[in-house]
């Protein structure tokens, strides 16, 4: 479990991380449980993308969703 704190100070990081991996569709927090267990959600446009991200950042769980490709309306 992590704070929402340390979630926001391991996104940087992760997003610096994952900058040059094609495939990646955005980098946030999202809150899995309780008001102390947060996480950082990497969206993907592949399910190959997925290889390339860490299942965790400074200590901060990484969940990956596959999200598809995003495109403007």
């Amino acid at each position: 479990m992590a704070t929402i704190d340390a979630a926001r100070a391991a996104k940087q990081p992760l997003r610096d991380a994952l900058a040059a991996v094609e495939g990646i569709a955005g980098v946030g927090i999202a809150q899995r449980g309780g008001p102390e267990d947060w996480v950082l959600q990497v969206n993907v446009a592949t399910i190959r993308a997925r290889k390339d991200v860490p299942p965790a950042m400074e200590g901060v769980p990484v969940v990956v969703r596959v999200v598809g490709a995003v495109r403007a309306l």
